[in-house]
């Protein structure tokens, strides 16, 4: 099934959060939808304390050899700039490891960022890489297995 296919078979299982918002297995409606958020996101998941704008340009131009300035990434977190286009793009494309469509794609953004955020919780990681390989009758096992510990914890219960 690999990886990436099992993370998003287990995601279901488990309610992620992503920043200040949960969602169960989707992204709620609106979530990364500038280039700004989604820039942001980007760095919110490689770093847990993001430097500054200026120590992320120096990386992003060591890691790719493409020159980004910090004021144009100040720009483009702030929502100030929306289109990084050329050498730009490709830059962030590169050192955040992601298509250059992910910048403007909504669909490839929201698999990206619902991946990214099931990847932050340790739980879930651990989880799904021990599970993939496993066959998919297995695999409905253990979410079932998931889903009855989230009733005996009561975690999915409405608040009436």
């Amino acid at each position: 099934m690999g990886a990436v296919n099992t993370l998003r078979f287990l995601t279901c299982a488990f309610r992620v959060q992503y920043g200040e918002r949960w969602f169960l297995g989707e992204l709620g409606d609106g979530m990364g939808e500038s280039v700004a958020d989604k820039i942001n996101a980007l760095i919110g998941e490689r770093w847990s304390k993001p430097p500054g704008n200026a120590a992320i340009a120096r990386e992003i131009r060591r890691e790719t050899g493409l020159s980004i300035s910090t004021g144009y990434l100040w720009m483009l977190r702030t929502g100030q700039r929306g289109n990084p286009t050329g050498d730009r793009l490709q830059a962030l494309a590169r050192f955040f490891q992601r298509p250059p469509a992910y910048f403007f794609d909504h669909e490839v953004t929201s698999e990206d960022m619902e991946l990214a955020a099931c990847l932050r919780q340790q739980g879930v990681r651990m989880i799904a890489m021990r599970a993939d390989g496993l066959s998919e009758q297995s695999q409905r096992a253990i979410l079932e297995l998931v889903e009855r510990a989230r009733q005996i914890e009561k975690l999915d219960e409405s608040d009436d």
